[in-house]
């Protein structure tokens, strides 16, 4: 007031405020610098402590799930009577599969012992089928053909997808009594989560007399279906979890303490060679057995098809070059075969697997 007696008193008061509010943001700015400066280093410090430093000798997989099997939970008896809790919900899974819903289950655990318990109690009876949705080569087509050609009995062929599709919905109308129930564990698989496999398996889902009952692992599954897919699903969410172990789920999967051999992939021959009709296994024992006899030679790029169907015809698994080329067409779908054109224009197949694989593979079939 001395210096400047025109100032009234609130005008000082405003000022000194102002000074103060000024000073701190000052200093908090001041504050935010510096941080930013002290970690603005180059150098970033990350611990070296990894798997391989453990020097520990990674496991076959046999060897893995004999430890884990002979060591059971301690938990075991609340984890039964859990599962038990659920299997009460089979009658009302059942009604409301007649009443135009499907049934998901999601949760922690495996939910494959729990549908199958189901299909084994309840659909006995019934036109059912099982999906491995986990399975990696598990494609649309197989399952079409699957619904066609074994649940409907349709001996021809379609030319795509959607002419198969339209096929079972004017079929499954024909028929309203008939009713297939189709089981699929994980639709939310890295092979079914497409935006045309979600969409064919929805179009199926929306069939009156086809019944859907899946289950679901994937943090994000749901994002795949959009609002016109969720009204084809028309599911009925159940939350089912069980503590289970991911054990058929995971085998086809690579882990960081598993030895890497030739066991996922001779798993994965196996699981789809028994898919396939008796004279598909021949055609492709044939390509593997000669594909053996040609393991030494370096320049080896595969057999050549006039030579394959050839062989084929030899051995009476194929009458046409037609039949050959489709059933070629169903072991690329599956990954089974890889095809090239060489140098010469010449089309040559190869199986995509070392041969110690297709060794045990040939034995083990031989033991069957």
């Amino acid at each position: 007031l001395e210096n400047n007696p025109k100032l009234s008193v609130h005008e000082i008061l405003y000022k000194n405020v102002c000074v103060h509010l000024c000073k701190h943001f000052s200093f908090q700015s001041n504050l935010v610098e510096e941080y930013f400066e002290a970690h603005s280093s180059s150098k970033v410090l990350t611990s070296d402590r990894t798997l391989q430093k453990l020097q520990t000798p990674k496991l076959d997989r046999e060897t893995l799930l004999r430890l884990l099997g002979g060591k059971p939970s301690c938990y075991i008896d609340e984890i039964n009577e859990l599962n038990k809790k659920h299997e009460k919900n089979f009658s009302k899974w059942m009604l409301q599969l007649h009443m135009g819903f499907n049934i998901l289950l999601y949760g922690l655990g495996s939910k494959k012992f729990l549908l199958e318990k189901f299909r084994t109690t309840i659909l006995s009876d019934s036109v059912h089928m099982v999906v491995n949705g986990f399975f990696p080569s598990i494609t649309l087509k197989s399952i079409l053909n699957a619904i066609t050609g074994e649940m409907l009995e349709h001996e021809g062929t379609f030319r795509t997808p959607m002419d198969q599709i339209d096929f079972i919905v004017k079929t499954l109308k024909k028929d309203p009594d008939n009713h297939i129930y189709l089981i699929i564990h994980n639709i939310d698989g890295p092979m079914l989560r497409g935006e045309k496999n979600q969409q064919a398996l929805g179009q199926l889902a929306s069939i009156p007399n086809m019944h859907l009952l899946a289950s679901i692992d994937h943090i994000n599954a749901p994002l795949v279906w959009d609002h016109t897919k969720m009204s084809w699903f028309n599911w009925l969410w159940y939350e089912t979890t069980s503590f289970l172990p991911y054990t058929e789920e995971t085998s086809y999967e690579n882990s960081l303490l598993v030895q890497q051999t030739g066991a996922l992939a001779l798993s994965s021959l196996t699981h789809v060679l028994r898919s396939l009709t008796p004279n598909a296994r021949g055609i492709f024992r044939l390509l593997a057995e000669f594909q053996l006899e040609n393991k030494d030679n370096p320049s080896y790029t595969g057999l050549s098809f006039q030579d394959f169907y050839q062989r084929c015809r030899e051995a009476f698994l194929v009458n046409s070059d037609i039949t050959l080329r489709t059933q070629l067409t169903e072991f690329r779908d599956h990954k089974l075969i890889r095809t090239k054109k060489g140098a010469d224009g010449v089309e040559y197949l190869l199986i995509p697997v070392d041969a110690g694989t297709l060794t045990d593979f040939l034995e083990k079939e031989d033991v069957e």
